[in-house]
């Protein structure tokens, strides 16, 4: 028998609709797979032990009714304080619902599964954290991304059909690239934030990431608390915005091979692809690095400090001490730059429907050393991601990583996709898209063989 955590999230949700499967039977699958393959991996940090029918009767009868999704470990659950990769959850914001939370009993969903996070949320990679660090599923000595790492780890693994992200600097479609699933930043603000860890950034969004587009609507349209109908008033000739010099030129061949072979895809299908400009990419990262910075920092009171700063990785310590040096000049410009940068992108949005970069400049680098070999030569991982995620958080639009084929080593590489404000639809629908002229390849391809996992009982 086929174990139903192989199935996809709209299967999943059809089932129990239809009396198939159980949600009992469904979260017995689910702690079984974990179980069975999360030593490895270390993609989950918390598992629900608790009674499933007083969570089954907290729910409402919605679209994912009595399907378990993931859930990165920033949110307050009733049953689980958030941890943010720390070896103990902070004062705040404790247990309880969220509005995340809120979001997904009116779905019907149970937030069951906390996934493990790169601490803090202050890294790309996913290899730091007081969980362990989470290991990709395509190979273990490699990073899952971060720092939503562990949602992306429990999709590809088949752990979860689909989990909730959170993206303040490429944090859902980074690994999602890395581990060759869907992840889709929604608008910033789109999705409400208390009892959310992140609530004070004007640069992170809340989203879903799953297997492949379909389940990205779903889960999407849950979290977002409205429809993301296909093609909803679509129409014409698809335009696809290509950024020039630096945007594309400072990848790793494997990586800009199959980008373009993607966008061959679509232009096939008889999408046009445009040459557009767009600000320099080290500028987009600096930016990047400074508006978060700088936002983290009226978290970091001296009580704060105190009792948590000890109990942090080193590196990220590092980081954070940097923070407290950037210059008020710096950070007004910054501001003036994001302001400038939303200007120009909706000029751009109004000639082209979407714009088009890669995900990550590389596939995912080794755990155990994080730096990445680019055609410019040899940078932290870090640095190298932010060149190329930091443009849909410095404006809030919304952005998509869809897997769009692997390298040499079989790793996976994403293609991520941009869309003006408040048009999600459009990046499923283009994601859709893709995934029905290649046949589903890069979606349906599974990291663990079928002889590697449990079959159900």
């Amino acid at each position: 028998m086929t174990c139903a955590q192989d199935s996809s999230l709209r299967a999943q949700a059809q089932a129990i609709r239809a009396g198939a499967l159980t949600p009992a039977d469904l979260l017995e699958q689910t702690v079984r797979r974990i179980a069975e393959l999360d030593g490895a991996y270390n993609a989950v940090c918390g598992v629900f032990d608790g009674d499933l029918d007083h969570e089954l009767d907290s729910v409402d009868v919605g679209p994912l009714f009595g399907v378990p999704v993931g859930v990165k470990d920033m949110f307050s659950l009733p049953w689980r304080a958030p941890t943010d990769g720390m070896a103990q959850a902070a004062p705040q914001p404790g247990k309880g619902y969220s509005d995340l939370g809120w979001r997904l009993r009116a779905g019907g969903a149970l937030g069951l599964i906390a996934t493990n996070m790169h601490q803090l949320g202050i890294g790309t990679t996913g290899h730091v954290s007081a969980h362990g660090p989470t290991r990709n599923p395509w190979d273990p000595e490699r990073c899952a991304g971060g720092s939503s790492g562990g949602s992306a780890a429990a999709v590809a693994l088949r752990m979860v059909a689909g989990a909730v992200g959170t993206d303040a600097g490429g944090s859902i479609r980074i690994p999602a690239s890395y581990c060759g699933i869907v992840g889709l930043k929604p608008t910033w603000g789109a999705v409400p934030v208390r009892g959310y860890t992140g609530a004070y950034s004007t640069m992170g969004a809340i989203g879903p990431m799953a297997r492949d587009s379909d389940d990205c609507r779903l889960l999407g349209e849950v979290l977002l608390g409205r429809s993301l109908t296909p093609g909803a008033g679509r129409s014409g000739r698809l335009v696809i915005g290509v950024p020039v010099a630096s945007h594309w030129d400072d990848v790793e061949h494997a990586v800009l091979v199959r980008c373009r072979a993607a966008l061959e895809v679509l232009a096939a299908d008889g999408a046009e692809i445009r040459e557009i400009q767009l600000p320099a990419s080290e500028h987009l990262a600096l930016a990047t690095m400074v508006a978060t910075g700088t936002e983290r920092l009226p978290q970091l009171d001296r009580a704060w400090c105190d009792e948590v700063f000890p109990l942090l990785d080193v590196s990220v310590r590092a980081i954070i001490k940097s923070r407290f040096s950037l210059s008020a000049n710096l950070v007004q410009r910054v501001l003036r730059y994001r302001t400038l940068l939303r200007r120009d992108l909706r000029a751009q949005f109004a000639e082209v429907d979407v714009i088009a970069m890669p995900s990550a400049p590389t596939p995912p680098p080794v755990v155990a050393r994080p730096r990445v070999e680019l055609p410019s030569g040899p940078v932290a991982a870090d640095v190298a991601n932010l060149h190329y995620a930091g443009l849909a958080n410095l404006t809030g639009v919304p952005a998509i990583s869809l897997p769009c084929g692997s390298d040499g080593d079989g790793l996976p590489v994403g293609i991520g996709l941009h869309a003006p404000w408040g048009d999600e639809a459009l990046l499923l629908d283009v994601g859709a898209r893709f995934e029905r002229l290649t046949d589903r390849a890069f979606v349906d391809h599974h990291p663990v063989p079928h002889n590697q996992r449990e079959e159900c009982h």
